[in-house]
């Protein structure tokens, strides 16, 4: 910027945005997905007469209810890693505010994917890739958006290295899991049990890395 007697002074420097506002939207969301969850499992009608007719009913409905805690664990390991991450971030750059808002969407869509895998469609390839492939686009959002602010040097100078490696093996090991799944569930309908090995699949990339 140019003054009166032909100087010039340097621009005003921009302040990196605060995260907590990110951080406090992205805990609201989270909240609601698992609410919007909660909302979807199915409830016994007038038709389930008496103790027996409420049980045959649960029964019929166990892969729902299954279904619900597979995901209502998998948002919660979502939100686990975003703020054990996110407490040593000092700002934000554009890149991790999109790819935060893209794990954003993929979270709230989480009750229609759930659903989807449980619904009588007879469609299951499709009813399984679906929301596998939600999951593992989930975490591979919220790793863009961390290596952004890594990359934009956006962590605080003191972030516990050993910390961040533990969090983020884990968030690759949701990736892997999740999309390794998918061609399991062109040969068979047990491909679920392949998320079973999540804790497995940490273990070896925190070795590997």
């Amino acid at each position: 910027m140019s003054t009166h007697n032909g100087t010039t002074e340097p621009a005003e420097r921009i302040e990196p945005a605060s995260p907590e506002r990110l951080i406090y939207f992205s805990d609201a969301v989270v909240a609601i997905a698992i609410t919007l969850l909660a909302l979807e499992l199915p409830v016994p009608g007038a038709e389930a007469h008496g103790d027996s007719g409420v049980q045959h009913f649960m029964r019929e409905h166990l892969s729902e209810y299954f279904a619900f805690l597979v995901s209502f664990a998998v948002i919660a390991m979502q939100w686990m890693l975003h703020q054990r991450l996110f407490r040593y971030v000092t700002g934000l750059s554009g890149g991790a505010i999109r790819w935060n808002l893209l794990w954003l969407l993929l979270i709230v869509i989480t009750p229609f994917t759930t659903k989807l895998l449980t619904s009588e469609a007879d469609a299951f390839r499709i009813q399984f890739i679906v929301y596998a492939a939600g999951q593992a686009l989930t975490s591979l959002s919220f790793r863009l958006a961390f290596a952004d602010l890594r990359r934009s040097g956006m962590l605080r100078p003191d972030a516990p290295r050993e910390v961040i490696a533990e969090t983020l093996a884990w968030v690759d090991a949701m990736i892997v899991t999740f999309a390794v799944s998918i061609p399991v569930a062109l040969v068979t309908h047990w491909a679920s049990l392949c998320w079973a090995l999540l804790p497995l699949t940490q273990k070896i990339l925190r070795r590997v890395t």
